[in-house]
């Protein structure tokens, strides 16, 4: 059985990474599609959060990282993907994905959606607010280990570059 753990990925949060670890013994191959959209501006490109996404889950067996763009339910036909496997933080988040999963289901190849709980830990972070907090920080020197429990180490000092970069930082 496939899935696919779609998602901007901009950045990768250690939210995604405990959803990817849980749901791994689940399914034989789970396709991470970091999906390019062309009414969001990303911060980082679409090689930069493959790159990092190939990193920080390394150690996660069965999965495959690759580029979408388009309609998920065709890449979901074209990969003979099954499943969709989508992180349900809230409320708000459930609300925001059941039209779309009765969308896909509708759609060429018929996938299904299964929802899987965020960790309580990781309910109220998102990669917006991660890229908010850290904008804000760089390169004004805050104490940036409040990161620490949203993102990785290396998406912390990837965030760090990106932001020293766009604002001359040190």
């Amino acid at each position: 059985m496939t899935a696919l753990f779609p998602g901007s990925f901009d950045p990768v949060t250690l939210g995604h990474i405990d959803l990817l670890r849980r749901a791994a013994p689940l399914f034989d191959e789970i396709i991470v599609a970091v999906m390019c959209n062309p009414k969001k501006q990303p911060l980082f490109t679409v090689e930069e959060r493959l790159d990092i996404l190939k990193k920080v889950t390394s150690d996660i067996k069965g999965l495959r990282i690759e580029a979408s763009e388009g309609l998920l339910s065709e890449f979901a036909y074209k990969h003979k993907a099954r499943y969709i496997l989508r992180g349900i933080r809230s409320e708000a988040d459930y609300t925001y994905e059941l039209p779309m999963a009765v969308a896909n289901r509708e759609l060429r190849g018929r996938p299904e959606t299964i929802f899987m709980i965020s960790d309580p830990s990781y309910a109220n972070m998102s990669a917006g607010l991660i890229k908010e907090i850290a904008a804000a920080g760089y390169p004004a020197g805050f104490d940036d280990s409040v990161l620490d429990k949203w993102v990785s180490k290396e998406v912390k000092k990837l965030l760090k570059n990106k932001f020293d970069t766009l604002f001359g930082g040190n």
